[in-house]
């Protein structure tokens, strides 16, 4: 006796969560669910974006129309659903308007059903079922909202794994950034550091004032070096954590970066519970991001709120392709550059939350669920 179609939705539900399932596997076991619940011969995945039709999967296990296999597009059912982006149903192609298509000549299919699969909300490809043979019924509504379905859980799915692999690539540049600046910087500033202090033994006392500030700075840059390399290499967990005053932090790195072009305005105080030198790594590079990109007379200003605080600023507003992939958004060719990066890796190893909201008028980072932190009197 045939399944009934709740039982086709358990069988889909259950290769979704079967974690020891590839994302290879989990389709070719969606495609083979489609094709016993629609009772046809053939079901096939493909690639189109590309301008041909590339099967990527199927239940022909050779010949024509076997995984691997490329054929013009336009000699294809599925170029009408690429080209309108929506389902096309051939219950029959003799008695349809398709009688003298193309596709029904190069391919012999007489019954189609397919839809088409978006990732990124481009056009990946289709989900197609077929057979030689007409369908002694049309589809009816369930079964074409089942197909659908189908297109959209394996589009969910090939996204997903786009943007795990992007996260890869991500960490991996993360990664190699940490060695070269263990390589490569930190021998000189070694020798930076070594000089300096043989220098202040002997300088007069106003020239040694000025070498402790270039001293501060030196032992500042071993810091970040130790840090980034922990966070490419130890994951996004962050070191001890103690009341930090947010102004101070904040200031420090204000400090470090010296935008010429912006100034800072700290609203509040602010005590909160953070990894101090982590936290100090996530305003220098908002601030350097602010003195890169944000053109002159910028305010940049920092306060707390009620469940953390927010770093804002009045400079242009960021490309949407950047604020969407900010804090566990879309990934893709425009992905965040490695200070934002480290931004997201500092908030996620605090386990607090990120936004990002930009406008024309300011770009607002916001900070939140900031653990055991408490707000004090305004600043004058």
């Amino acid at each position: 006796m045939a399944q009934n179609s709740s039982g086709y939705f358990q069988d889909l539900y259950e290769v979704g969560a079967d974690r020891s399932l590839s994302l290879e596997e989990k389709i070719e076991r969606a495609i083979t669910i489609g094709r016993d619940r629609l009772d046809l011969a053939y079901g096939v995945l493909s690639y189109t974006a590309a301008g041909e039709y590339e099967v990527v999967d199927s239940t022909i296990e050779s010949g024509e129309y076997a995984a691997g296999t490329v054929y013009e597009l336009e000699e294809t059912w599925c170029r009408h659903v690429v080209e309108n982006r929506e389902i096309l149903v051939v219950s029959d192609a003799d008695a349809s308007r398709y009688a003298e298509d193309i596709a029904r000549k190069s391919t012999g299919l007489q019954c189609y059903i397919g839809a088409p699969i978006l990732v990124d909300g481009e056009t990946y490809g289709t989900l197609c079922y077929s057979d030689e043979t007409p369908r002694n019924r049309d589809f009816d509504e369930n079964e074409q909202q089942f197909v659908q379905l189908l297109t959209q859980w394996i589009g969910y799915e090939i996204e997903r794994e786009k943007h795990y692999q992007t996260v890869e690539s991500q960490n991996e540049r993360l990664d190699e950034f940490a060695g070269v600046l263990a390589h490569d910087i930190r021998n000189p500033l070694t020798a930076a550091i070594g000089y300096t202090e043989y220098a202040m033994e002997t300088a007069p006392d106003r020239i040694e004032t000025h070498l402790e500030t270039v001293l501060q700075s030196l032992d500042r840059i071993e810091t970040l070096i130790t840090n980034t390399l922990s966070l490419a290499r130890e994951g996004a967990d962050v070191g001890e954590r103690k009341p930090v005053k947010l102004e101070t932090v904040a200031q420090e790195a204000w400090d470090m970066v010296s935008p010429a072009n912006a100034t800072l305005s700290v609203v509040d105080t602010y005590t909160l519970m953070a990894d101090e030198s982590r936290l100090r790594q996530l305003f220098e590079n908002l601030f350097r991001n602010v003195a890169e990109h944000c053109g002159d007379d910028v305010t940049v200003t920092v306060r707390g709120t009620d469940t953390g605080f927010e770093v804002i600023n009045d400079g242009p507003e960021m490309p949407e392709s950047v604020t969407e992939s900010l804090f566990g958004g879309s990934f893709g060719a425009d992905r965040i550059g490695l200070g934002l990066l480290i931004v997201e890796r500092v908030v996620s190893g605090h386990g607090w939350g990120g936004t990002i909201e930009s406008t024309p008028e300011e770009t607002r980072f916001i900070f939140s669920g900031v653990g055991e932190a408490t707000n004090t009197a305004k600043v004058v």
